[in-house]
């Protein structure tokens, strides 16, 4: 049950990196293999490395706040996935403030940093909900591959879909939030 969860979580949390990615993308010329797998691999560790940061911030306080672990879960992941929603029905003019202008490491460095910081609170969600660390490789793993093809599309699609992507991302992560809430409050045995 736990692995079924896990997949819409890593693909709701790629969503942010492939929006990203696909912004990227769409400043280059042409889509060049190499390039996207190395932004890949940059959006993946990043928010690989903060989901571990979150499981083990929270797995040192666990034992205090195991009643209320449902709850944090819910409320980090609402948080979040609004947040997400919110940047996806903001308006285009915005967008040149989200994403660094420049298209170097520094600039994929920074947004990778930025999209990644969600991904610390999913940690803190996940750790309390009794799933293992290895959870981070999943997440990370799913957005490297998220990234990578949101790059190699920025050319050909543009920010457009990166928009819906980013939505989607923000429902998929409050419907798990609202699962987990569930979950524990009615099948906690």
């Amino acid at each position: 049950m736990i692995f079924l969860t896990l997949i819409p979580l890593s693909l709701g949390l790629s969503t942010d990196a492939f929006a990203a990615s696909l912004a990227r993308g769409g400043r280059e010329r042409g889509a060049r293999f190499l390039r996207a797998v190395q932004s890949g691999a940059v959006f993946g560790t990043a928010e690989g490395l903060m989901c571990l940061v979150g499981w083990f911030a929270a797995s040192l306080f666990a034992d205090h706040i195991r009643a209320l672990d449902h709850w944090i879960a819910l409320i980090l992941l609402a948080i979040i996935g609004g947040k997400m929603i919110h940047e996806g029905f903001e308006r285009d003019d915005d967008d040149e403030e989200a994403v660094p202008r420049s298209n170097g490491w520094l600039g994929t460095i920074v947004t990778a940093i930025g999209t990644s910081i969600d991904s610390a609170a999913v940690g803190i969600a996940l750790a309390l909900s009794g799933v293992t660390v290895w959870s981070a490789l999943m997440i990370g793993s799913f957005s490297f591959v998220a990234s990578t093809v949101g790059f190699l599309l920025g050319p050909m699609v543009g920010e457009r879909l990166g928009k819906r992507a980013e939505i989607g991302g923000g429902v998929i992560l409050i419907l798990i939030g609202i699962s987990i809430w569930l979950s524990h409050t009615f099948f906690a045995g």
